[in-house]
C-alpha cells in the first residue's frame, strides 16, 4: 500500500511540473499584444451640457417629462419569522 502512495505522489508531482513547464513555454512563445499608439485614438465626441437642477425642476413643473421619467419606488420584502 505504501508503494502505491509514493508512486501516486511522484506521478502527481511529475505531471504538475510538466504542465507548469509546458504552459510556461506556450505563454513564452505566444504573440505579444499590440503596443499603445496614441496617434490611433479618435477625439472624444462633444456632448451636450448637463441641465442644471433648476432646469429639471422647471421641466417637471411645466409638464415636460422628456428628461426624467417617473420612477416607481421599489418596495423590498424581507422574510419575517
Amino acid at each position: 500500500m505504501k508503494i502505491w502512495k509514493i508512486s501516486l505522489r511522484v506521478w502527481i508531482t511529475v505531471t504538475t511540473l510538466l504542465s507548469f513547464l509546458g504552459s510556461w513555454a506556450v505563454l513564452a512563445h505566444s504573440p505579444k499584444p499590440n503596443q499603445f499608439d496614441p496617434s490611433t485614438i479618435s477625439p472624444a465626441p462633444v456632448l451636450d451640457p448637463i441641465p442644471s437642477l433648476d432646469q429639471i425642476i422647471f421641466q417637471q413643473q411645466s409638464g415636460q417629462d422628456n428628461f426624467i421619467q417617473s420612477v416607481r419606488p421599489v418596495q423590498l420584502r424581507t422574510g419575517g419569522s
